[in-house]
């Protein structure tokens, strides 16, 4: 337990634990920065900056908007309860769900009937590891509200 927050591997684009806080957080500030998340990749080539400069806001930006020190909320005991379903199946939910993929098919209907295709760039995932910085005054500390984050005086592991 002491590493599973800190230390665990995530699947991305979205998933994480819990369960789809990253395109919760993406939803949050999109309704304070409404078409305002983008980055301009032409400023960037100009600025030394090959992959271009976000303008959108963090969720930092966001909270100080509305009035809030950071834009978040508070995860329910469902999206705590299980890590990564589905998170490394390269099909969607609804195809696990309803029996249907991507293209509205059924699993049913023989594939020769219907014929295939492979929709552009549909389905892809890497996997990012969250690791804990070791801070010396660690802020996830003192902003935990369960308090369920200690740092051991024995090597100082948050």
């Amino acid at each position: 337990i002491t590493y599973m927050w800190w230390n665990n591997v995530e699947t991305k684009p979205y998933g994480g634990y819990p369960q789809f806080y990253d395109v919760k957080i993406t939803q949050l500030i999109e309704q304070v920065n409404p078409g305002g998340q983008v980055w301009n990749v032409r400023v960037g080539r100009k600025h030394h900056a090959p992959y271009g400069v976000f303008e959108g806001m963090t969720i930092f930006d966001a909270g100080a908007k509305i009035g809030q020190a950071a834009i978040g909320y508070i995860p329910t005991d469902q999206e705590w309860r299980f890590v990564n379903i589905y998170e490394d199946t390269a099909t969607s939910m609804r195809a696990i769900v309803e029996g249907v993929d991507k293209t509205g098919f059924s699993r049913d209907e023989p594939w020769r009937m219907q014929g295939s295709s492979l929709p552009e760039h549909e389905t892809f995932f890497f996997y990012l590891q969250r690791i804990c910085n070791h801070c010396t005054y660690p802020g996830c500390l003192a902003a935990c509200p369960r308090k369920a984050i200690y740092k051991r005086p024995e090597d100082g592991i948050v």
